[in-house]
């Protein structure tokens, strides 16, 4: 009893700081301001000085961006 407990897979976590989102996507970090500067992404307070993006907001503008060029082939 009281033993630590054993780290469990929880999966792909829901948010991710700046430099994680820009790997996940494979843009640099500079790029990744500019996207969030231009509003194509957005990211979260979470409060004091803590800042983070959501998975689902990188695949969005992953998804935008096959689409819009996708659109422009046919």
């Amino acid at each position: 009893m009281g033993g630590k407990q054993p780290e469990r897979d929880v999966g792909e976590p829901l948010m991710l700081t700046y430099r994680e989102a820009a790997a996940k996507i494979g843009i640099s970090l500079r790029w990744l301001y500019v996207l969030m500067k231009k509003g194509e992404i957005h990211s979260l307070d979470l409060g004091g000085q803590v800042r983070r993006i959501r998975t689902s907001e990188c695949q969005a503008y992953v998804d935008r961006l096959v689409a819009e060029q996708i659109g422009e082939a046919s």
